[in-house]
């Protein structure tokens, strides 16, 4: 391995510890120094790639980003049929996959949400964008949610992201508590979504 792999290497380990120890304790709780140890490296080498806590969090929030904006400009989504069946579950199944990837970054945007902080402001603009990807998609597919657009984000935001977000920060907490397989309690996420927000919201364009 060479010297350019090696700090790759190096980089991704600091940024993965970072996304653990956001998630377990918290933005403002998360210590550096407990970055490094599950990193299994020197404080200092954080400081050598990364300017502060905020930096590593930022690039982890874009890292984020563009996962999810990679789905929605992927060919095989933009041909689904968004408004129930076979091709909404493989969808949402999709995101789900390449959100619980993410899982502890996750956790941070729901935990730091409710903060008035620059880090809230971020989180924000986050959301924002992928909510402008989401709505983008329903009418570039031929769906529209509502007529009016603030209610439409709204709608998007409160019945469809948060509801998703939830999931992924907190379904393996409600698999131990209650013994459920994975495959059975996404089964019935799946389901329950499909029935409630992509029911009532997608409808075709003219319809």
């Amino acid at each position: 391995m060479n010297s350019d792999d090696n700090e790759l290497t190096a980089r991704r380990r600091i940024l993965d510890a970072a996304a653990r120890e956001f998630s377990e304790s918290g933005f403002d709780g998360a210590r550096v120094d407990e970055i490094a140890r599950k990193a299994g490296v020197n404080k200092a080498l954080i400081y050598y790639y990364f300017k502060s806590k905020d930096e590593l969090l930022a690039i982890l929030f874009e890292e984020t980003r563009d996962s999810v904006f990679a789905l929605f400009d992927a060919g095989t989504i933009r041909r689904m049929d968004l408004a129930g069946g076979e091709d909404a579950r493989r969808m949402l199944t999709t995101f789900l996959d390449v959100l619980e990837e993410r899982q502890d970054i996750i956790r941070v945007v729901l935990m730091e949400c409710a903060k008035r902080t620059p880090i809230n402001d971020m989180i924000f603009t986050l959301i924002g964008e992928v909510l402008d990807r989401m709505l983008a998609l329903a009418s570039d597919t031929g769906y529209h949610i509502g007529t009016d657009p603030a209610k439409a984000k709204v709608t998007e935001f409160f019945t469809g992201m948060m509801p998703i977000l939830n999931y992924v920060a907190y379904h393996e907490i409600w698999m131990e508590r209650y013994g459920m397989e994975e495959s059975v309690l996404r089964a019935q996420f799946i389901e329950a979504f499909l029935g409630t927000h992509l029911e009532y919201t997608m409808r075709k364009s003219g319809g």
